[in-house]
């Protein structure tokens, strides 16, 4: 049984506090948002988060949540995209682990054609290939299957969106980070 506290992002794995995968992509990448002020980053997670739920709501139920007119452009190029690449929704939002070493919640895996992929949506201005290829191989890594493609679904402010592929890290990569990760996790305490 996994829960999730949403505040302070915590992941509880039978009771036991699981590190996420964002921390892990922190340690990866500890200077990613240096330099740029809180007050943005939260706007920016905001706006992300509002299209993430608002697709996440048109996938189950058709309907189109209230939103902002950058928020509904988004929306409008995802649907493009979802016709374009005949994407077929199988799951969205759900909560993986890897053992007890880390938990983690997908966006999405789909039908992209005839291939079955594990999606990440971002509504970033630049999008980051080497951070998602980390982020979603250890979401691969957790879910036990492996995918034919990883995506990223970019749905940019004021641009086209796009549909990019997203390179694969591999397991023993994975893996020796993670051990990284844990022997400096143990290092702090």
């Amino acid at each position: 049984m996994i829960d999730f506290i949403e505040d302070g992002h915590i992941y509880l794995k039978d009771g036991i506090i699981t590190p996420s995968v964002s921390e892990i992509l922190h340690f990866i990448f500890p200077n990613k948002y240096d330099g740029v002020p809180d007050y943005i980053l939260e706007r920016k997670a905001k706006y992300g988060s509002k299209v993430h739920e608002a697709i996440e709501k048109l996938e189950k139920t058709g309907e189109i949540i209230e939103l902002n007119i950058y928020q509904k452009l988004a929306i409008e190029q995802y649907l493009k995209l979802k016709t374009k690449y005949r994407i077929n929704v199988l799951e969205q939002e759900q909560i993986i682990s890897y053992n007890y070493d880390y938990c983690g919640r997908f966006d999405m895996i789909a039908q992209i054609g005839s291939d079955k992929c594990l999606c990440d949506i971002k509504t970033t201005a630049e999008l980051d290939k080497e951070y998602l290829s980390w982020q979603l191989s250890f979401y691969e890594l957790a879910t036990g299957k492996r995918f034919d493609k990883l995506y990223a679904i970019w749905l940019p402010k004021k641009d086209l969106g796009k549909l990019v592929e997203i390179e694969r890290k591999p397991k023993e990569e994975l893996l020796k980070k993670l051990k990284e990760f844990k022997e400096r996790k143990i290092l702090w305490i």
